[in-house]
Formats: structure tokens, sequence, C-alpha cells
């Protein structure tokens, strides 16, 4: 099958970053493939300004592509997304941040896999993340040296996190990952992974029509994305595409402490395991020891970091004191209870 007899579609949630994402969409614009639809969930009080923004720079000069911009129901990642998700009509769907830069062949290589996956054992795609924007030129980065320490501090940061397992923040709801082999069918540069990064995802349509982004999550919905892709990988594989390219910016200055966004890493996690784990006895022996675990790498990082009051100790300490109160409430008064207690440390921020 063609890449041409598939369409794809991006869905982007935004908050209050008008900058960065005017240079998303200038990418997604852009592919060599072109997109179908592009559709922004904007969650600021001024998204009408950005709106006519993108109509008169963007929508005007990519006619071909069909543009949504809307204003978000709520401010938050999870309800963002699955309104996007609702708009689409495209046969695969782009989820990525709204500071994630495609490169120009980044939705065709991504494409392409989809299209030889003509028996749809492939779940979701990710693509390669890249040090630095598709906009840098070669000769920029031979003569920067900027740029030159920016590689090598990110994989500095890369090594590092391998080695104090950095990597394991998310226990499978089944207590593994399912394992795939790539199929023979597919004659593409890309390989089997058990989770794909949340600021550069892809999934079928029907996929994301089976599975939702949970809403109980507000505002700061980490671990959302891991929720999604680990229940699309018990339906299918999800692969690692070598030959499409992504850069993440990834902003230093969070809206959040550190120590609000690493409770919530801990918390989001235990709520989901609520709702999607059958066992939550062993849950909570395995969790218990990841997060001594992090514990110890959390503090490790504090200090390379020189935060010397600890703030992402104190997030996860935070967490080992509150997560068994989650357990031991119903899914149902989880629902209505947890979005008033996240709110309560959102607000101390």
């Amino acid at each position: 099958m063609s890449t041409k007899s598939l369409t794809w579609s991006v869905v982007i949630p935004t908050y209050k970053r008008q900058e960065v994402l005017l240079k998303c969409l200038r990418f997604a614009a852009q592919q060599t493939l072109p997109a179908k639809e592009i559709i922004v969930v904007d969650a600021s009080p001024e998204w009408e300004t950005t709106k006519n923004i993108v109509e008169q720079e963007l929508m005007a000069k990519y006619p071909q592509i069909s543009w949504l911009y809307v204003k978000a129901d709520y401010a938050s990642s999870a309800t963002q997304r699955n309104q996007g998700i609702k708009l689409n009509n495209a046969d695969v769907v782009f989820l990525i941040d709204d500071d994630s830069f495609m490169y120009p062949n980044c939705a065709k290589e991504v494409v392409k896999i989809y299209a030889q996956d003509t028996y749809h054992k492939v779940a979701g795609v990710m693509p390669k993340l890249e040090a630095l924007p598709p906009d840098v030129k070669i000769n920029q980065v031979a003569k920067s040296s900027n740029i030159n320490f920016k590689i090598i501090t990110i994989k500095l940061r890369a090594l590092a996190k391998r080695i104090i397992g950095d990597d394991d923040i998310f226990i499978p709801y089944d207590f593994s990952f399912p394992k795939y082999s790539l199929p023979t069918e597919l004659t593409v540069n890309a390989h089997p992974v058990p989770m794909i990064h949340g600021a550069r995802m892809s999934y079928r349509k029907e996929i994301l029509q089976q599975i939702k982004f949970d809403e109980t999550l507000r505002r700061y919905a980490v671990n959302e994305d891991n929720d999604v892709c680990y229940r699309a990988s018990r339906i299918g594989m999800l692969l690692h595409a070598l030959d499409a390219q992504i850069f993440h910016l990834q902003h230093t200055n969070s809206r959040l402490s550190r120590l609000t966004t690493t409770a919530l890493w801990g918390l989001n996690q235990t709520v989901l395991h609520r709702f999607h784990n059958n066992d939550i006895e062993r849950f909570k022996t395995d969790f218990s020891k990841l997060l001594w675990k992090r514990l110890l790498t959390q503090t490790i990082k504090d200090i390379l970091d020189r935060r010397w009051s600890l703030p992402s100790t104190r997030g996860i300490l935070f967490a080992m004191r509150n997560y068994k109160q989650i357990l031991a409430k119903t899914p149902a008064e989880l629902r209505s209870w947890y979005p008033k207690f996240q709110q309560t440390l959102l607000d101390r921020d």
C-alpha cells in the first residue's frame, strides 16, 4: 500500500506558548507528505489571538490542509488530546507537544510503516528523537561550540539515565511489557519498543477510538502517555522509526515546581493502576520498590544539579506518604476525589 492511500493528521494541545507553537505548526505544515488535518486545542486565555495569527500566516499559505483551531474545554493535556482526537478524520494521528518540531520527512516515514502494515499489527509508531531542530544547518553545527556542547550534554544525560535506571518509570499493568517481533512484510528501518515518548506519538485512528486519555488526571497529567501506549501495546506492537526524525525542545522552565511534578509522577501512576491493574497487592510491593529506587536517583540528580533544597527528593517522599490512600479508594471514588486532591497540589505553586 502506498503512503498516498493513508491520510494523517496531527493533534497538538497547547497552553500559553504562542511563539513555540507557531514554530511547531510551521514544521508540521511543511511535511513532504502533506497532512490532511492539523488540529490545535488551545487552553490559553488569549487563544483567539493566536488563532488569528495562524489563520493569517499558515492557513492561507497551506490551504490544502484542513486547519482546526479550537478552544480547549479544559486546561488539561489529557482532555485537550481527547478533544482533538474526536475532531480527527485521518487514518493516522500524530500526538505531539507544542514544542515538538517534525523534520520534513517525519510524517512520510511514519506513514510508510503503517502503509506496509496491511494486517494492522502495528498500533503506534514513534519517530526518532534528534538533538537539534530541523532548521539548524550542518555548517552551523560545525561552527557553533554552544550547539556542540548542547549535543554532548544531551548524550551525557541520556547515559546517566541508563546508568541510574531512570528509564524505569512506569510499572506495566500486567507487570510485563508485550513482546513483539517485526513482521517480515515490513521492510522499514524500525524496531519494536515497549513504550513510546509522549512528545512524539502516533497511532492508528482505530486504536485511539478504543483507548482514550484518562481525564481524571488534570493539568499536569504526567504518565497519561505511558497509560495510553501501554494499553495500545496490548492490541498491537509499538515501533521506533529510525528514519523519521523529530526534535523536542524540552523547556526547562516548567510552570510547576519540581517538587509538585515529581510527586504527581508517583500519584498519577498510582491512580492509573487503581483503574487498570487487577493485582493491587502486587502493585503495592513493586511500586514501593520503585519509589525507594526513585528516591535514590532523584536525590542524586538534585545534588548533581545543585538543587540544595532537594525538591525531587521531597516530591518522592510526598508520593510515599500518600499513594496508599489512593489505592484504598474505589475507581469511582477516585474519579471524583483525585482531581480535587491534585488541584490542591497545583494551587501551592
